[in-house]
């Protein structure tokens, strides 16, 4: 018995020199899960830029999306054959990607990304994430095709692909007003 007190009293008295001893720790060393050094932040914010780096002269960078004119927003998401045939249609054709500029804020939100895009609507600022934003639009299939007027109404949208993207993009241009009922859905746009 005394033997085995000599063992546990030998063990304990070293696990006190050892717990302290002057070694610190780093604290930098040490991640509190809480904080993102700035480069790991803006790749974050970044990481669905890649999805359309081929198209990336036409559309904006959706950390911000802005209504100081129309918007068109094209939902997509990685490894989706009918969202790279639309943006081979866009990347191929000078003239469409100057009517998206000239005519709207162009926007591509890849779906696969979870990101926050601060919305700026002319008297408002509202943060939204692109879940919420794509379920605001009810985005089953992509692509999806939003287009808005700039106070924030629901011009046109388009749940799919189609060949005829530049025909479709030019008949909302020559529209003033919506081509479709969208009340409800501007409704929760607002409320945003």
């Amino acid at each position: 018995m005394k033997q085995e007190f000599n063992i546990f009293f030998t063990i304990l008295f070293s696990l006190l020199f050892i717990s302290c001893s002057d070694n610190k720790i780093d604290s930098t060393l040490i991640s509190s899960g809480s904080t993102m050094d700035s480069q790991a932040r803006e790749a974050e914010k970044n990481l669905d830029k890649a999805s359309y780096i081929d198209v990336a002269d036409v559309f904006l960078d959706t950390n911000e999306i802005n209504f100081n004119k129309d918007v068109l927003i094209i939902f997509g998401k990685n490894h989706c054959k009918y969202c790279d045939n639309l943006k081979d249609i866009i990347k191929k054709d000078e003239n469409l990607k100057q009517i998206m500029k000239d005519n709207f804020n162009p926007y591509y939100i890849n779906t696969s990304y979870l990101k926050t895009h601060l919305i700026n609507f002319n008297d408002r600022q509202s943060r939204v994430n692109t879940s919420d934003i794509a379920q605001l639009f009810a985005v089953d299939f992509t692509p999806s095709i939003v287009f808005l007027s700039k106070n924030g109404d629901v011009k046109y949208l388009f749940p799919g692909f189609t060949t005829r993207f530049k025909d479709l993009v030019l008949d909302v241009t020559k529209k003033d007003s919506a081509m479709g009922q969208y009340e409800d859905l501007n409704k929760k746009i607002h409320n945003l």
